[in-house]
């Protein structure tokens, strides 16, 4: 159900957390399943609106896509499948040379890709690739690259090994819309679409979230790669924070959900609150407070608090976390984390980290949500509370987040909230 604005949506106090808060696709239930064909314009579509532009992945302005470059989303949901649109112009090849499923798309084709998160914890989280001819690769990561992550897939594994991991249900389809594939003559254009029906059931898969239900939220982002690569234009940038210029900075690098943007489940269009012009259908950025996530300022402390647990280890020879903030010292944003560390009245607010040992098992490697938990040896555990409506945000070492609602008489500290 649609959780409640939390009590830091009018506070100035919390204005650079807000925003630096990616934007939110709100996405309407639909009843009827659809008809997975790469018909992006059948009338299911029609009153669903395309989200903003691409743009370049590390959110400059300069060198980014041109309009006759232009790509764009859009999203719905039923009770199975999220729904995934997606239309793409070109005005360079676009190609397509991989026919094989779970073929590396992204090494030599054009290619659409889709990232997701849905308990927004960093792991375990799903990718999918789609190239012009509808040949798809499915992976799951069960952290990031940066984290020591490997990819599960049936491109390096068989049924029945550790790092296997495909889908069961998903329904891809492709279109070419005008001009064609693989077409090297001067001046050529291309128009295609992607259409995409994602099992929840195969999203979830290794995690411990439930289904989908109105006023949920999924950490999601789309990219889309040209050029062996040279190219990667994405929904939202991928900014984080980068202890070593003091500064939020745009990486070239997919693998950060912690910058994705946001999924909201809606009900269905004609149950809206403003059915007429369907204004909170579609994309929106975090001024809109009624549809904030209220976990995102601890979300975006806790995450630069990790940052800059990564930059101190490998800056001190002992290679140990620092046990305070004080020893932090400038590799954090003061700004960010002032809020919740300055003395309250009411005592709210605070930032805790906490040292680990434990035994060193690569224990994400088993795929169990619960066994992701295990920390490495000498590793760290940050617990950021927010001041006032008490959300609370863990990380740990290997970027495993985990987020708690304030409590409440039917609520307790280990019910996670999505």
């Amino acid at each position: 159900n649609m959780v409640p604005p939390s009590s830091l949506s009018a506070s100035n106090e919390f204005r650079l957390h807000w925003s630096l808060c990616p934007h939110t696709y709100i996405a309407p239930y639909i009843g009827t399943p659809l008809k997975v064909n790469g018909d992006i314009n059948k009338p299911e579509w029609s009153r669903i609106p395309w989200s903003s532009p691409f743009g370049d992945i590390t959110g400059k302005e300069e060198g980014g896509p041109l309009p006759t470059q232009k790509t764009q989303m859009k999203m719905a949901w039923d009770d199975e499948y999220l729904y995934i649109a997606a239309i793409i112009h070109s005005d360079f090849p676009v190609l397509a040379s991989f026919h094989d499923r779970n073929d590396p798309i992204y090494q030599r084709d054009s290619d659409f890709e889709v990232f997701i998160d849905p308990p927004h914890s960093c792991h375990n989280y799903k990718e999918l690739e789609v190239n012009p001819i509808n040949t798809v690769w499915n992976l799951m990561l069960n952290k990031p690259y940066e984290d020591d992550g490997q990819e599960h897939s049936g491109r390096i594994a068989k049924e029945g090994d550790s790092l296997y991991y495909e889908v069961r249900k998903q329904k891809t389809a492709t279109k070419i819309l005008s001009g064609s594939v693989n077409n090297h003559e001067a001046g050529a254009t291309a128009v295609w679409s992607v259409e995409i029906a994602m099992s929840h059931g195969d999203t979830l898969a290794h995690l411990s979230s439930n289904k989908p239900q109105v006023g949920d939220r999924w950490r999601i982002n789309f990219s889309r790669v040209e050029k062996k690569g040279d190219i990667n234009w994405t929904w939202r940038p991928q900014i984080v924070w980068d202890p070593t210029q003091r500064k939020f900075v745009g990486k070239i690098n997919m693998h950060l959900p912690d910058a994705w943007g946001y999924l909201q489940f809606a009900p269905p269009l004609d149950m809206s609150d403003d059915q007429k012009n369907n204004s909170f259908i579609g994309e929106i950025d975090s001024n809109l407070q009624k549809y904030r996530d209220p976990s995102w300022p601890a979300k975006i402390v806790a995450m630069n608090i990790y940052y800059a647990q990564r930059q101190y280890k490998d800056s001190h020879p002992n290679g140990k976390y620092a046990s305070t903030l004080e020893e932090l010292g400038d590799l954090v944003n003061t700004d960010l984390v002032r809020p919740f560390t300055v003395e309250r009245s009411d005592g709210s607010g605070s930032v805790v980290i906490s040292l680990t040992s434990s035994p060193g098992s690569k224990a994400e490697d088993k795929q169990s949500d619960n066994d992701s938990e295990k920390g490495d040896d000498n590793g760290y555990n940050v617990k950021v509370t927010t001041p006032m409506d008490g959300w609370v945000v863990t990380v740990t070492n290997s970027r495993l987040v985990r987020v708690f609602p304030p409590f409440s008489h039917s609520q307790t500290a280990e019910k996670e909230a999505l």
